[in-house]
């Protein structure tokens, strides 16, 4: 099968796109023996200064100025274009929707089926989200809204990561339960689960690159009351945290995907840990769950959002607003005995959510619009 990836960015699969979403499911297409169509939007040079003229007359700058009538109708056209160019496929996974018109890309000639962790919806009215947090103009957000929920119901299926995503696409914009696929999240493996490591001093590992959305200081607060207790704990921190000067506590900065370096250093930190700690203010479906997992680690999930789905008995879940809620996690999986076996459970919830298995179920989704989906059920896999 010739399988397109959209993504409205010139470059649809580099790593840096949506913590690396379409670059997975293209590797994952590719390893189950599909063709890979790379699908961006690439508009051209004199048409786009033209466009940047007419989005900068408007007074708006960033996502609102991103996300307005003349760009959208831009990558439309030049999303179109590169479909035309690209001739014939048997599927294409829509991302992004919110910014390009996907009926009048697709025009009916291929099964479109949208790929979401979320509806904006879900995550405007959270008030820890990005979306909601960046106090975007009402008007605007809800006109991304209205545009992302038009293109859902302009595809033939709607795959989402959790059964939370899908109750907002049923509920807020309407989709039937017969159009709606729950596929799952992927990664990449982190590292091969190592039972054998040093389960006897805890080591907590927190990833993340958004610091005040993941909780950061929340961690180090209850970090610090669990050394109270077990004083040879150690806590390892990446993403763009702040300076610290606390004992036990080790920082490593941002590890861009892309750097094969900081990967390593990732790996390594991935080895080295036994237990994963993201009790995220809000996230729908964290990847970095799943690597924590797929090196064999138990996590302690944010209650907020889909987050909570991905690993069933591989993962503690914590009000991420409860500070003791989160000590007594971090207290249970410094016993050896329960980190092992919560651990266990996270490696096997992981092993069946590699991106290859997510783009097989939407495989399996796009042969089945040949026929009709008559199910009264959301259709899980």
């Amino acid at each position: 099968m010739r399988i397109g990836i959209l993504y409205p960015v010139p470059d649809p699969i580099s790593p840096k796109n949506w913590s690396g979403t379409p670059a997975g499911l293209a590797s994952g297409f590719a390893a189950i023996g599909h063709e890979v169509v790379p699908l961006g939007a690439r508009i051209m040079p004199g048409l786009h200064q033209l466009v940047a003229v007419l989005s900068r007359s408007t007074g708006r700058r960033g996502a609102v100025a991103d996300r307005l009538q003349v760009r959208r109708w831009a990558r439309t056209n030049a999303l179109a274009r590169r479909l035309d160019v690209e001739g014939p496929l048997d599927g294409l996974v829509a991302m992004g929707t919110e910014m390009y018109d996907l009926a009048r890309v697709v025009r009916g000639r291929v099964p479109a089926v949208t790929y979401d962790d979320a509806t904006l919806l879900q995550m405007y009215r959270h008030p820890n989200s990005d979306i909601s947090r960046s106090r975007f103009p009402d008007a605007h957000v809800q006109r991304w809204v209205r545009r992302q929920q038009e293109s859902t119901r302009s595809a033939e299926l709607c795959c989402v990561s959790t059964e939370w995503a899908a109750r907002s696409f049923r509920d807020d914009y309407g989709i039937p339960h017969s159009r709606i696929a729950v596929v799952g999240m992927g990664h990449f493996s982190a590292a091969r689960p190592d039972l054998r490591r040093d389960w006897s001093s805890p080591k907590f590992l927190f990833v993340g690159v958004d610091w005040r959305r993941k909780n950061g200081d929340r961690v180090l607060a209850a970090f610090e009351r669990l050394r109270r207790v077990i004083p040879n704990a150690h806590l390892d921190l990446v993403g763009h945290h702040p300076s610290l000067n606390m004992p036990g506590v080790h920082g490593h900065g941002f590890l861009p995907r892309e750097d094969p370096r900081a990967q390593a250093v990732l790996a390594r930190l991935f080895a080295e840990a036994t237990c994963f700690v993201l009790p995220s203010e809000f996230d729908p479906s964290p990847i970095a769950y799943l690597e924590a997992a797929s090196a064999g680690l138990p996590v302690i999930a944010t209650s907020e959002g889909g987050a909570a789905e991905l690993l069933g008995p591989g993962a503690l879940v914590v009000d991420p607003t409860d500070t003791d809620a989160l000590v007594a996690a971090m207290l249970e999986l410094a016993k050896p005995e329960i980190a092992v076996s919560v651990g266990r459970a996270a490696s096997e919830s992981a092993s069946t959510s590699s991106w290859p298995h997510v783009a097989a179920r939407i495989s399996n989704a796009l042969a089945d619009l040949r026929g009709t989906l008559d199910t009264d059920e959301v259709t899980t896999w």
